[in-house]
């Protein structure tokens, strides 16, 4: 799990840390606060699992110079390749055709970080160039890791995990002063210059954004990452083939927890299958008995947002064990959700994940979900010593953060106050959260 994260220029942040993570975190706070950024850092380390050998010749033969290195994989638990998914959620081109890096003789990636965009009040880069080689297969074994001239345009950056030791020019002095040792944490390097903090150069490594996460890593083919994209957008069909044939009874269990989102649903059958106008991907049919079944797409954007969702966690949540631990991070829950249903959705996720070894990371602007999720730890749903809510502050590239548990959230609740803001505003609503006793312990 990971419990801190160090971070150096990466979107909008310029230097910040998080600390105390615990197995579900929800993050709060204003627009422009960190949030988003926060999640994309998240999935982009947790995806990146993809074995090479770090090699500088700059540096070599010192044990510097080669090191293991992880990056990208190829698709994420839902069949999406990472960066090309992240670039498309800001409006890019999927492939980055100004990757300033090359196929080398060994088929693995020579990067030239001297080509990157150029700024003329900039540094000059913190070392000229590296590469990615794969690592050597087995004797008899394909060389599965090798990399192809489609990765050039879908790899930006790599991971040490837990090096021995570091060069220098390697290491911000942010994180220097902060005592970071290379062992302690896992290293990224991301060198897209649109992916990085632009303002303000004054440093060599100023030109990448890096970071470090500490604690242990989930399995990088079990992330999930849930936006409003993924809501608009079909099932992959790399996806659901491998859940139809991985999960038992998968098409059963997504009725049943929709049924609990939505009651009219409950006598309802619900299959995973093609999309219409041959389109790529699938998606899904409700079928009532005697009727003909129904696009999921045809529904409210609250219940396709719901299927989608439920497809996917239902999945993860069926093939994640200790030693293959996975991740959700999911963007605004509240998007196309009724009150009443948003509650049901946000028991049925919690139902899923709370005795499975999956770290948890929600953003919300609603402070309908700080309440319902405050609520589920005043009755113990969910483990107060593994859940705390952070409200994060961004100015002048500053990431600073401040950590609510249960008994402070539901303080601040039954105040009247807000917590997802640190001034006084105006609202129109005030939420009160109150605890009612009765005599039955089965009503409350």
């Amino acid at each position: 799990m990971i419990e801190r994260i160090m971070i150096h220029r990466f979107r909008g942040i310029r230097q910040g840390h998080i600390d105390r993570l615990r197995k579900v975190n929800l993050l709060i706070g204003p627009n422009n606060s960190g949030k988003t950024a926060l999640l994309e850092l998240l999935y982009l380390s947790a995806t990146c699992g993809r074995p090479a050998i770090f090699i500088r010749d700059d540096l070599l033969p010192d044990e510097t110079g080669t090191l293991p290195a992880r990056t990208a994989l190829a698709h994420d638990f839902s069949g999406h390749p990472p960066f090309q998914r992240l670039r498309q959620r800001h409006g890019k081109r999927g492939e980055w055709q100004d990757n300033p890096a090359t196929l080398t003789r060994e088929r693995g990636i020579a990067v030239r970080l001297d080509l990157l965009k150029k700024d003329v009040r900039a540094p000059e880069v913190p070392w000229a160039e590296f590469r990615l080689e794969p690592p050597l297969p087995e004797w008899g074994e394909k060389d599965i890791y090798a990399f192809e001239q489609a990765d050039l345009a879908q790899i930006a950056l790599f991971s040490l995990p837990q090096p021995k030791a570091l060069d220098a020019s390697m290491i911000p002095p942010t994180f220097a002063e902060s005592g970071i040792q290379p062992g302690d944490a896992h290293w990224y390097y991301l060198w897209e210059p649109d992916w990085v903090y632009r303002w303000k150069l004054q440093h060599p490594l100023d030109r990448l954004a890096v970071w470090t996460t500490h604690g242990s890593m989930p399995d990088p083919a079990r992330v999930m990452f849930y936006d409003t994209v993924a809501a608009s957008s079909h099932l992959t069909t790399s996806f659901a083939q491998w859940a139809y044939n991985t999960v038992p009874d998968w098409h059963e269990h997504i009725a049943e927890r929709m049924a609990e989102i939505f009651p009219s649903l409950k006598e309802a059958t619900i299959e995973v299958t093609d999309a219409p106008d041959n389109q790529h991907g699938r998606t899904g049919y409700v079928r009532f008995r005697g009727q003909t079944p129904l696009g999921i797409d045809q529904f409210g954007d609250g219940a396709r947002h719901a299927f989608k969702l439920i497809a996917h966690l239902v999945a993860l949540a069926a093939t994640v064990d200790d030693t293959h631990p996975g991740m959700v991070l999911w963007e605004e829950p509240e998007v196309f959700q009724n009150p009443a249903t948003l509650g049901r959705l946000l028991d049925v996720v919690v139902q899923l994940t709370k005795d499975k070894p999956i770290q948890v990371f929600i953003t919300t602007q609603s402070l309908e979900v700080i309440a319902y999720l405050t609520r589920m730890l005043q009755h113990d749903i969910l483990p107060p010593e593994q859940t705390l809510a952070f409200r994060l502050n961004l100015r002048d590239g500053v990431l600073r953060s401040s950590w609510f548990n249960r008994e402070n959230l539901a303080s601040w609740l039954e105040s009247g106050l807000d917590p997802r803001v640190l001034e006084d505003i105006d609202a129109p609503l005030q939420f009160q959260l109150r605890e009612e006793v009765h005599e039955d312990p089965s009503l409350c």
